[in-house]
């Protein structure tokens, strides 16, 4: 994307260049808390806490044989998405510095989204509220991973 009527080093490419760079990290900071809350629900009240966020009822009860197993795996799991929240906010510290941590953080999340996909594909869309978090792992963290290097690059200009 280019400025019209800026170059480089011009006073109105400079502040267009720092209200896109304000604009990513903004989004970057909604990603970490996308992270934050489901992350947080499910790593600490478990497989049941994360339907209860849904506004759903329990999915196994106490006397479930795959519910002790089922929620351990549930629990780590999302204990790992939550903590991609917490990186994303290091991150937004020094986007030029931490630009392979954020890398390694947006191929995280671009992996769990193939798994969801392949959960798709597999059993079919089970409830509407996988597509959104799908769509955001599947092309908005490419889109964001291409954008921070144009910023990188504009910053090298």
């Amino acid at each position: 994307m280019t400025h019209l009527n800026s170059r480089p080093g011009s006073r109105l490419g400079s502040r267009l260049d720092k209200t896109e760079r304000k604009v990513f990290q903004l989004l970057i900071a909604v990603l970490a808390v996308i992270c934050f809350v489901p992350g947080g629900a499910s790593t600490f009240g478990g497989i049941n806490g994360s339907a209860a966020l849904a506004g759903g009822e329990m999915i196994f009860n106490g006397e479930s044989m795959l519910r002790g197993f089922v929620d351990n795996q549930y629990r780590f799991g999302f204990g790992v998405f939550f903590t991609q929240g917490l990186v994303l906010l290091f991150f937004l510290r020094n986007i030029e510095q931490y630009a392979t941590l954020f890398r390694f953080s947006a191929l995280a999340l671009f992996i769990g989204g193939l798994g969801r996909a392949t959960n798709i594909l597999e059993y079919g869309v089970v409830d509407p509220q996988v597509v959104g978090p799908t769509v955001i792992e599947l092309v908005v963290i490419p889109v964001l991973v291409i954008w921070h290097m144009r910023i990188l690059n504009l910053r090298k200009a």
